[in-house]
């Protein structure tokens, strides 16, 4: 499989608020922003990039669980 890269930009101030969301739910900031896309995270990984085997189902569900905690922290914030 190949992979594309999406590049865009963003101030510091965007930067940061969007690390520190990823953060807070302890996720990489590439899986964060992949979620809000609404794209599948790619998981932990590691030191050399690798992807390390997960259950699928467990990673959907949470994956779905971030999603929904996401959902409810932005709408208290509006």
């Amino acid at each position: 499989m190949t992979t594309e890269t999406i590049t865009f930009r963003v101030d510091a101030t965007e930067h940061a608020d969007i690390a520190a969301r990823a953060a807070r739910d302890k996720i990489t900031l590439s899986d964060y922003i992949r979620v809000r896309l609404g794209l599948r995270g790619e998981g932990p990984q590691n030191g050399d990039g690798v992807v390390v085997a997960a259950d699928g189902a467990d990673v959907q569900a949470q994956l779905a669980d971030h999603g929904r905690r996401l959902d409810a922290l932005e709408a208290a914030g509006t």
